[in-house]
């Protein structure tokens, strides 16, 4: 990483990039330029860009800029409601939608969105653990909550695997007596 500050490498994109008055677009160009420059620490949100060029007195889109959403902010949208843990059937659907993000998220070489539905996992897998030690529940209830632990227990390690393991593991006959809806 360079010495150079984040405010500094804004206006350093603003000036090599000949922006004029910058709107939605540039702030989007700005903030990728940032990353690629400073890595995902240079992160910054269209409000942040867009105080730094007001500074500068530089013509800044407010009305754009706001409508906005920060990585963050969009992160947090797509993981909204995306996992569900209640059921097997819910689990199953939830980690199939995780592990489809996970995959686009690869292949957009977008290493924080990774890390972020890791961390999701990661913080869902704890949760049902804990649901299934709570000895206030009724058995059946903190035995599919074992089980939903375990898958993700099995796709934080091995997500490739996880498809085929899950139907292997849903079709052994220790599991149909475990669930047999």
């Amino acid at each position: 990483m360079s010495g150079k500050t984040k405010r500094e490498t804004v206006l350093e994109i603003y000036d090599r990039e000949a922006m004029g008055e910058v709107g939605a677009k540039e702030i989007a160009v700005i903030s990728r330029a940032l990353i690629t420059e400073l890595g995902e620490g240079g992160a910054m949100t269209p409000a942040e860009i867009a105080r730094v060029l007001v500074d500068e007195e530089l013509p800044v889109r407010f009305d754009q800029i706001f409508a906005m959403s920060s990585p963050a902010e969009r992160y947090q949208r797509l993981f909204d409601r995306l996992l569900s843990l209640e059921t097997l059937k819910e689990a199953e659907a939830s980690i199939s939608r995780l592990d489809r993000l996970c995959r686009r998220f690869e292949r957009s070489g977008d290493r924080a969105g990774l890390r972020l539905a890791r961390k999701l996992a990661i913080d869902a897998k704890e949760g049902a653990e804990r649901r299934a030690s709570d000895e206030t529940r009724n058995p059946s209830s903190r035995a599919e909550y074992s089980e939903i632990a375990a898958w993700l227990t099995v796709w934080l390690q091995t997500p490739e695997a996880f498809a085929q393991w899950l139907e292997l593991r849903k079709s052994s006959a220790e599991f149909k007596r475990a669930f047999p809806n």
